[in-house]
C-alpha cells in the first residue's frame, strides 16, 4: 500500500529503508544527504522518518530545514507539504498538535495490541506463526 501511494505521488525515487532501529537508519541518512534545496521528501505516513513527535520535530528542524528540503506526508493527521522556514504559526501550531495526535494514536494502537495478547493468552491461545512439526510428526521422526 505504501509503494503504491509513493508510485501515484510520482517520487523521482523510492527508497526503502530495511533498518528498523530507532537511531540507525542509513538509508534515509544518504537520501537526505543527496537532496538539494528545494527537493521534497514523500512519506507515506510520519512514523516512516520519525517514532515520536520529538524526533520528527527534530528530523525537521536539524535535518530537512536547514538544507531547504520539504516534506510531503502522502497520509494520516499531519498529511501534506510542509516547507522549511515557509509556515506561519498557526500552521506550525496544527503540524505539531497533529502530530502528537498521531504520536498518540501510535501509542493506542501498541497497547490494545498488547492488551489483546495478553487476553488472548489468558484464554490458552498462543499467537504467531503455527508449528511446523506436530506431536505426531515429532513421534514419526
Amino acid at each position: 500500500m505504501q509503494m503504491e501511494a509513493l508510485a501515484a505521488a510520482d517520487c523521482r525515487q523510492i527508497v526503502e529503508e530495511t533498518a528498523s532501529t530507532r537511531k540507525d537508519r542509513p538509508k534515509l541518512q544518504a537520501t537526505v544527504a543527496s537532496m538539494k534545496p528545494g527537493d521534497t521528501l514523500v512519506v507515506y505516513k510520519p512514523d516512516r522518518v520519525a517514532r515520536s513527535v520529538k524526533e520528527l520535530l527534530v528530523f525537521l528542524e536539524d535535518e530537512l530545514a536547514p538544507r531547504g528540503i520539504n516534506l510531503h506526508i502522502l497520509t494520516g493527521i499531519c498529511a501534506g507539504l510542509h516547507r522549511p522556514g515557509g509556515q506561519t504559526v498557526a500552521d506550525k501550531m496544527l503540524f505539531l498538535v497533529a502530530a502528537m495526535a498521531a504520536e498518540m494514536e501510535r501509542d493506542l494502537i501498541r497497547e490494545r495490541t498488547l492488551d489483546g495478547l495478553a487476553a488472548a493468552a489468558a484464554h490458552g491461545r498462543k499467537g504467531g506463526r503455527p508449528a511446523m512439526v506436530n506431536p505426531d510428526v515429532l513421534a514419526i521422526a
